[in-house]
């Protein structure tokens, strides 16, 4: 957001992340929607982004792990494979309650990892707290061979995206 220029604050939303719907864009839609809904009465004539990201891998979506053994399996089943970063974005004018929502998607070759690899970067503790147990932005990005689309959607916010929705 600082990169756009834009003044923001953060708030937690109080949705989860509860969409099973089986297409990953809908669920990330879904998701990112709620997650702008569920503030929105803290903010009158405000604009408020909610984003939701997922790893999809052979109809398998990765969220973030509950725990270190859920991230070593995420990252074993990651390993040498080709995967999909979706990013939903909602954008809601809480004066006028328009929604408009998009969908960013990435993708993503991992190079094969071997388990002392896994190890050591679960050990570090940077892939709890990241959708698909890996961060781009860190540590994780070694493990990347290649990505197709945008970067700052691995990441977790589509910049681009964002950018043409805002039309700034």
């Amino acid at each position: 957001m600082e990169e756009l220029g834009l003044d923001f604050i953060v708030v937690e939303p109080s949705s989860d992340e509860s969409s099973d719907h089986p297409d990953p864009r809908i669920r990330v839609i879904t998701n990112a929607e709620a997650k702008a809904r569920s503030v929105s009465d803290q903010f009158s004539d405000s604009l408020i982004i909610g984003a939701d990201t997922i790893v999809f891998l052979d109809d398998l979506f990765f969220r973030k792990p509950v725990d270190s053994v859920d991230a070593k399996s995420m990252l074993e089943q990651l390993s040498g494979k080709n995967h999909q970063v979706y990013t939903g974005v909602a954008i809601l004018n809480t004066s006028t309650g328009e929604m408009l929502s998009k969908v960013s998607c990435t993708d993503v070759r991992f190079k094969r990892l071997s388990q002392e690899v896994i190890d050591a970067y679960v050990a570090s503790g940077e892939p709890l707290d990241k959708a698909g147990a890996y961060g781009i932005q860190g540590d994780g990005r070694v493990f990347i061979a290649d990505i197709v689309g945008s970067y700052s959607n691995v990441v977790g916010l589509p910049l681009e995206l964002l950018r043409e929705m805002l039309q700034i």
